[in-house]
């Protein structure tokens, strides 16, 4: 492993991981009214998507943290959707 791999698993890593703050917050209070629903849908889509082309290009880190981070996101997208 290279410094560029090094660097870009740093960076998927940190992304990645960036949701569990607010998915426990989330959990906790079970306040998402100030989450914008658009944002969340966009947001998720754009990782799916990300997950997506990292199978087309057969790129493992792409597949893997942009695939955590979906899933990351699907429960406050639930938790919003299920508060409206």
């Amino acid at each position: 492993m290279d410094w560029v791999d090094i660097i870009g698993t740093i960076a998927g890593v940190l992304t990645t991981f960036s949701a569990a703050p607010q998915l426990v917050t989330t959990y906790r209070t079970r306040n998402v009214r100030d989450l914008d629903l658009r944002f969340l849908l966009m947001l998720d889509a754009g990782l799916f998507l990300w997950a997506l082309y990292g199978i087309a290009i057969m790129s493992l880190p792409i597949i893997v943290f942009n695939s955590i981070g979906c899933l990351l996101w699907l429960p406050i997208i639930w938790m919003k959707i299920a508060n409206r």
